[in-house]
């Protein structure tokens, strides 16, 4: 996989690898944030596969590479990838994604939406009842316009990373979505 620099990127599909972390600590403007475990499932709903990817990493990711690009092969993506790496990336070119931990969000009273992107057949621990919305992250490239935009949007999933990626494709369609941090395993360690 070619090496691509800052400069060079023009109209390429961006996807952030990193963990849901270092994404939210700053990234690349429209840049789509699905790490090596979920590529596989959700890369053909929100990518075209007839269009290059840049994939952008950490430089301790750069061992996944040669993984991400038979998945791409697997999953037919006919164009030739690259990668950028992050650190080489200038600060003024990254923005951060808002998150809230999870008790500031519980203790919030003012109009918003919850925006939870787990599947209903996966959903043990359900989420708190109020403003609550439900649209799996592989509906949401479809189902996004659905949602008020004149409301603050909180994503939430089990853990933080589905939301943290729905928040990154909320992000590339010019809303200001947030994350809630560590999704419902902290909502349900506060016990509300």
């Amino acid at each position: 996989m070619k090496k691509i620099f800052y400069e060079d990127i023009n109209n390429q599909q961006l996807v952030d690898v990193r963990t849901q972390h270092g994404y939210q600590e700053g990234h690349i403007k429209n840049s789509l944030n699905l790490n090596p475990s979920n590529f596989k499932t959700y890369a053909t709903y929100y990518l075209d596969v007839n269009q290059s990817i840049i994939f952008i990493i950490g430089s301790e990711d750069e061992a996944q590479l040669a993984e991400l690009t038979g998945v791409t092969d697997e999953l037919g993506f006919n164009q030739k990838n690259g990668y950028l790496l992050i650190d080489e990336v200038p600060k003024d070119g990254l923005q951060t994604t808002e998150t809230i931990p999870a008790e500031d969000f519980l203790n919030k009273s003012d109009d918003f939406i919850l925006l939870d992107v787990r599947h209903p057949d996966e959903i043990t621990r359900p989420a708190p009842e109020k403003k609550l919305v439900n649209i799996p992250f592989e509906d949401l490239v479809n189902d996004y316009q659905s949602l008020d935009t004149s409301k603050q949007i909180f994503t939430l999933c089990g853990s933080g990373n589905r939301s943290t990626a729905a928040a990154s494709f909320l992000e590339s369609k010019g809303l200001n979505p947030k994350v809630i941090e560590g999704g419902m395993k902290a909502i349900q360690e506060i016990g509300k």
